[in-house]
């Protein structure tokens, strides 16, 4: 194969990957990453083989280096736009951040109710019933414009996957265990991060990813079926 034939393949290569990160814009980062990687230790691993000879006799073989650079500039490309698309993307989360108020503010003076407002992607039918259900059973409380969770990180990640993500618990056929599935929505964690004042939720979702769900966070989804039923029931009948 010539350094012509495996040049047309990389840029082949490269429009692929910005048709599939243009499509799966979800895993652009990721997408991205995985191509630029790929394409660097391509070269490296062709020239380290000898499948690309970088010397024609006892010259540089000009063309050759000269498409393993433009290979080599590829990938710096690809990593920074996968860079600068999640950049863009992280300021846009943060430009949508929900203003937590109190329903004291929220409504006239006259109004002495008190409690925590949802707003933009945070505001749902499901989660104000969830919420709701979790604070009647001492899971959460609300401390000023921000709630307090009083379990384990873990758990308020599983709740907030269910109500955001459309996570759902699996059991296998063969098996007792019951796995966290995620569902397709994106995970706001960073307007669930300032709701809760805490930080990482989104990384302790997704440090359980398909593994077993622990004994408390299944106990804690049956122990929220009122808000969740009603919901369910809502959709169906809607529908």
């Amino acid at each position: 194969m010539t350094m012509l034939q495996i040049t047309f393949l990389f840029i082949g290569f490269f429009i692929l990957i910005l048709v599939l990160a243009t499509i799966f814009k979800r895993y652009q980062r990721t997408i991205l990453w995985t191509a630029a990687i790929c394409m660097f230790l391509g070269v490296l691993f062709s020239v380290g083989f000898g499948y690309i000879d970088v010397i024609d006799g006892d010259v540089p073989n000009l063309p050759v280096i000269t498409s393993i650079v433009l290979i080599i500039i590829g990938s710096a490309l690809l990593i920074l736009g996968a860079e600068k698309l999640y950049l863009k993307q992280r300021e846009k989360e943060n430009q949508s951040i929900p203003v937590v108020t109190s329903a004291s503010n929220a409504h006239s003076a006259d109004d002495n109710a008190t409690g925590i407002v949802l707003t933009g992607q945070l505001k749902t039918e499901l989660a104000e019933k969830v919420f709701a259900k979790a604070i009647e059973y001492g899971y959460m409380k609300e401390e000023g414009s921000h709630y307090k969770w009083t379990e384990s990180k873990v758990l308020l990640a599983y709740m907030c996957g269910r109500i955001y993500c459309g996570d759902y618990p699996e059991r296998l056929k063969m098996e007792t265990k019951t796995y966290w599935k995620f569902g397709m929505e994106l995970f706001p964690d960073t307007e669930l991060c300032v709701l809760f004042a805490t930080s990482d939720i989104g990384q302790s979702r997704q440090n359980r990813k398909d593994l077993k769900i622990f004994r408390k966070s299944t106990s804690f989804s049956s122990s929220l079926p009122a808000a969740l039923f009603i919901y369910n029931q809502t959709v169906k009948c809607a529908s």
